[in-house]
């Protein structure tokens, strides 16, 4: 018994409907003696009569009429399969899941995603935010495809890799004395209430250890967890505060601006996958565009840095 292919179904479908071979290989987009050996083959591989002859043109029997009926349901599956891997391809199915530290999964994240699926997208995204040391167990579960972290992790499960560096900026409240400059150097930051990231993260050490390198302390009044607490505290007048160049990305607030250091401060973020399941598609994509945000916001600081 001959093996049916998909060519032949679909040379058997067109012909059932159209009810020549003339129309079918015009369906087809082939030529009519490319239609008739399909389906004197797709006859063969039934073993069945599908078609008579007599008249010099071909006739379908009952058989053929009962078997167009389950043929016609197979092309239906293909169509839809190949739909399926289209919307897989364009991004507008399936599921992608996220996880990320505060300052990138509460502004960045969320705008790179809408921007990139749009409206009316069959795939569903589900954004997780962690602090940076709880990344890594979020993808030891399996529960996000991948992760961005500050911290980095060496479990054997999971494959980490260097993502991007941010630069810390100062954050001041726009009726500050400091307000005017271009650039704040940390030895101006030294009377201020200062508001400290937590420790949960590489940014604490990175700052106190810039401050330690030039032989002062900051005068902390505060510890929060989250950028967008430091930012609150700022905007509300009671103190200043050093933070990430993702802040940039929030909505403005007119009680607040932003300022490049003098010295230089960075932390580093890193990408979290699964040492045993491959990337999907849409995820690899979007870790391109989350990297493409982060690249731009660096830019737009070096450039104002330069200038000052």
């Amino acid at each position: 018994m001959r093996k049916t292919n998909v060519r032949q179904i679909e040379a058997f479908n067109a012909f059932m409907t159209s009810g020549s071979v003339t129309k079918a290989a015009e369906a087809l987009n082939v030529s009519q003696p490319a239609v008739s050996k399909l389906l004197r083959l797709f006859e063969d591989s039934c073993e069945i009569t599908l078609f008579n002859r007599d008249t010099g043109r071909l006739v379908p029997t009952p058989e053929a009429r009962v078997l167009h009926t389950e043929t016609a349901k197979l092309e239906a599956g293909v169509l839809r399969v190949q739909k399926a891997a289209r919307e897989i391809r364009e991004f507008d199915r399936g599921q992608l899941t996220i996880v990320g530290f505060p300052a990138i999964s509460l502004q960045l994240i969320p705008r790179v995603v809408a921007d990139m699926l749009g409206r009316g997208t069959g795939l569903k995204v589900t954004l997780l935010t962690r602090t940076s040391p709880s990344i890594a167990d979020v993808m030891l579960t399996r529960s996000a495809d991948f992760g961005l972290s500050l911290v980095p992790t060496t479990h054997s499960m999971l494959h980490c890799e260097p993502f991007a560096h941010l630069s810390m900026i100062c954050a001041l409240p726009a009726n500050h004395r400091l307000a005017s400059k271009e650039v704040v150097s940390l030895r101006d930051l030294c009377d201020d209430p200062f508001i400290a990231l937590g420790r949960s993260d590489m940014s604490y050490p990175a700052i106190y250890e810039a401050f330690h390198s030039i032989g002062l302390a900051p005068r902390e009044a505060a510890e929060v967890q989250m950028l967008e607490a430091a930012c609150a505290m700022v905007s509300a007048g009671f103190g200043v505060s050093i933070i990430s160049s993702l802040a940039m990305v929030a909505p403005r607030d007119p009680s607040i601006v932003f300022r490049p250091l003098a010295e230089r401060i960075e932390t580093h973020v890193w990408l979290v996958t699964s040492s045993v399941l491959e990337l999907p598609l849409v995820a690899r994509e979007m870790i391109d565009r989350i990297r493409e945000s982060v690249i731009r916001i660096e830019t737009d600081y070096a450039n104002v840095l330069s200038r000052g």
